[in-house]
């Protein structure tokens, strides 16, 4: 599980850092062309958008107490806690472990066009940008690689296959290239409160049951976040 490969680790933090540039990117985009989809008091709004097949969503909440942060961030990056008995936010197998902050999940594939089960990778990652301001990358995109349950994953050329995200461009421009989900957590001090952004985008073309599972587990993920 744990990973002795340095290329191989390289390749997943590169993986990671250009998805946590695209959530940042995402996060500092002016949200005049969104819709409000949800607003619970003064605290909890949920803003969507659709651009081609991504759907968009972005929950911000604020917590009061800005001495809750560390502790936000702890409740959040979970997938290590097995003593939790509702949702977790990171979810799946642990298959590879990078860095206590960096690792690879393997989810199971629950599309009717396969035959045989499937089982998807997506990496999940911690990445403190400053003082006051902590992403959390969830295993959300699948990497390029859908193997049957029964055959041993090579992780390394997984990576190595996975299409990069373009940086460069565009945020929304860049979600609909990847063609894939992608989804994270926003944690900032600001004043006297600890606000969290999560950024959800789910990729829909209408030819996958996935994106039904996605959906749903995305509005579990809101009712999580006004329980932190």
């Amino acid at each position: 599980m744990l990973c002795s490969d340095p290329d191989e680790t390289e390749i997943a933090i590169k993986h990671a850092n250009d998805a946590v540039t695209l959530l940042l990117k995402l996060y500092d985009s002016s949200i005049d062309d969104y819709s409000l989809f949800f607003t619970q008091n003064e605290n909890a709004t949920i803003y969507s958008k659709k651009h081609g097949n991504v759907d968009i969503r972005r929950f911000h909440a604020t917590i009061p107490s800005a001495i809750k942060y560390s502790n936000v961030i702890k409740k959040l990056w979970d997938f290590d806690d097995t003593q939790k008995l509702d949702a977790k936010f990171i979810n799946g197998n642990v298959v590879r472990v990078y860095s206590k902050n960096l690792i690879m999940m393997e989810q199971s594939s629950i599309a009717h066009t396969h035959s045989s089960p499937r089982k998807k990778y997506a990496i999940a990652a911690k990445v403190k940008v400053s003082n006051d301001t902590t992403v959390i990358l969830c295993p959300s995109r699948t990497l390029n690689h859908l193997c049957l349950s029964d055959e041993k994953p090579n992780m390394k050329k997984i990576l190595e296959n996975t299409r990069s995200i373009e940086i460069g461009i565009d945020a929304e421009e860049a979600l609909t290239k990847l063609g894939t989900n992608i989804a994270g957590f926003i944690i900032k001090k600001i004043g006297n409160n600890v606000e969290v952004t999560y950024i959800n985008s789910i990729y829909d073309d209408g030819h996958s049951a996935d994106s039904i599972h996605d959906k749903r587990n995305r509005c579990i993920t809101y009712t999580n976040i006004l329980s932190l």
